[in-house]
């Protein structure tokens, strides 16, 4: 069995840095970008419940040309063993909320209920500045009308978040 994980090649419409390269590809075959954060996190656990099961692969892929309308290029295929699903919350707020200038900036972050810091979430997700990843996020609290959201990290690695290990 395969799972699916498709990333972006380059930026979207409402980002900031729209139609540049994420460079998401590069990041996750130098260990760089050891997971992905998607919305729908009962669905994720599920899926990756089951890939767990069946012993399969998470397969990361990337679109060749425009999302959904074009082939995909397999990155990376990470074994069952290896994968996790984890629950990140993030809540956003306005100054003097946390140390922000921007309320894209303006992020708290929970991983299974331990606090993470955002610049290691943004970093461990393949961003090179937290700004991207938040540019990147933002449009969720939007679509949900909400102040807080949940997402599913989907893990690469055996790296996991309250671990004690510091990345």
């Amino acid at each position: 069995m395969k799972v699916v994980v498709t990333l972006t090649k380059k930026f979207f419409d409402q980002h900031p840095r729209a139609g540049q390269p994420t460079g998401f590809a590069d990041a996750v075959k130098a260990g760089v970008k050891i997971h992905t954060c998607r919305d729908n996190y009962d669905y994720w656990v599920k899926k990756v419940e089951a890939l767990k099961d069946a012993d399969g692969t998470l397969c990361i892929r990337e679109w060749t040309g425009r999302p959904f309308r074009s082939p995909q290029g397999t990155i990376k295929e990470i074994p069952a063993a290896t994968v996790d699903v984890a629950k990140l919350k993030l809540t956003k707020g306005q100054p003097p909320f946390g140390a922000c200038r921007k309320p894209t900036e303006c992020y708290l972050a929970t991983v299974d209920g331990v606090p993470v810091d955002v610049e290691a979430l943004a970093r461990n997700d393949g961003f090179t500045d937290r700004r991207d990843f938040t540019a990147f996020i933002d449009p969720l609290f939007a679509k949900y009308g909400t102040d807080t959201i949940t997402l599913a990290i989907i893990h690469f690695t055996p790296y996991r978040y309250g671990s004690g290990e510091n990345r």
